[in-house]
């Protein structure tokens, strides 16, 4: 290697570098000159002209901002482009993969854009993109999961809530209440958003019914946000807190303990998920089931889990869901018997 290849190379690797240092600071207010120097340990004047290079050459636009440090005036570099985090193929390849179970959802408008993004800037300095092999994992990779039959319409909902969500303006939404089979016209002020096996709901105060209520976003036909019309969000509201006992998306109120009895060929499934957080694994039974207790509001949620175990489960407490559950599977059988 000649005396120029080997600056060239020791210069392109600084230049990296610094871009790499520049990106990591950026959410912080940028980085100086003069630090750029000194964790290099290089002239200042070598660290404007590898600046000038960087947006000459490499083409990567930086941003100059101005802020105070120690009490005096300093000029910052940031990327103009925003920030993003360096990650390794293997980080990538793991948020891409996770970007994939959004196919489908509300999400899924964003999700062309964020994979280019993905690719393009995240290892647009540091790896070969071919590492990421996303076209190959595309391919290979099938999901089983339920689709909304119009992400694109619901993703653009879903934006104009999580703005009114973010700046606490009221909302006014046309929603379809399934049971009426009727669209009804509300106002709300949305004070948090549940994800449940990737649909959303929208927690909000409903000025019609005056108490806190849950919509499901992709049965909001229309939202108009009145920014105009802003709320204070309530102090003492919280939305884990809220939702800490409920089962599913719904707090009704009143907590219950339920009791069930699963049998030994589904117990490992139990014993490996945790389905609630108040789960308790109450006792191990000589033929291999178990019995397992929760302490939950939405009842009506817990019931239809309940029938997806079909025969693989027992209701023992409470009495009155026990009842409800004979009740359920005489109603299914009834279908099933009609002539």
């Amino acid at each position: 290697m000649n005396q120029k290849t080997g600056k060239d190379a020791g210069r392109g690797l600084r230049l990296n570098m610094i871009i790499d240092r520049i990106n990591q600071r950026t959410p912080y207010g940028g980085v100086t000159v003069k630090e750029l120097a000194e964790k290099y340990e290089v002239t200042e004047r070598q660290i404007h002209r590898d600046l000038n290079n960087i947006q000459n050459e490499m083409r990567v636009p930086l941003v100059k901002k101005e802020r105070v440090v120690d009490g005096r005036k300093s000029v910052s570099y940031c990327l103009e482009a925003g920030y993003l985090p360096s990650l390794s193929p293997e980080k990538a390849t793991a948020v891409f993969l996770s970007m994939l179970q959004q196919q489908g959802s509300a999400l899924s408008g964003c999700l062309n854009g964020l994979k280019d993004a993905l690719v393009s800037t995240l290892f647009k300095y540091h790896y070969n993109p071919a590492e990421l092999a996303v076209e190959k994992l595309q391919d290979r990779i099938h999901l089983v999961e339920e689709a909304l039959a119009e992400p694109e319409r619901v993703g653009q909902l879903f934006t104009k809530l999580v703005q009114a969500l973010k700046d606490c303006h009221r909302v006014k939404i046309w929603y379809y209440v399934g049971y009426r089979g009727k669209i009804t016209e509300r106002v709300v002020e949305p004070y948090g958003l549940i994800c449940k096996r990737h649909n959303w709901y929208l927690v909000a105060y409903c000025l019609k019914r005056q108490a806190v209520r849950v919509f499901r976003v992709d049965q909001i036909e229309n939202a108009y946000p009145y920014t105009t019309e802003k709320f204070t969000h309530p102090q003492d509201f919280n939305l884990k807190e809220h939702m800490a006992q409920s089962w599913g998306v719904i707090n009704d109120g009143e907590a219950y303990r339920v009791r069930l009895k699963f049998r030994a060929n589904v117990a490992f499934r139990i014993r490996n998920l945790v389905y609630h957080p108040s789960q308790v694994l109450e006792k191990e039974l000589e033929d291999g089931s178990i019995i397992v207790s929760f302490y939950v509001c939405g009842i009506k949620e817990m019931k239809t889990w309940i029938v997806q175990w079909g025969d693989a489960v027992e209701v023992l407490e409470p009495d009155w869901l026990r009842e409800n559950m004979c009740a359920m599977a005489e109603s299914i059988l009834r279908v099933y018997h009609k002539k």
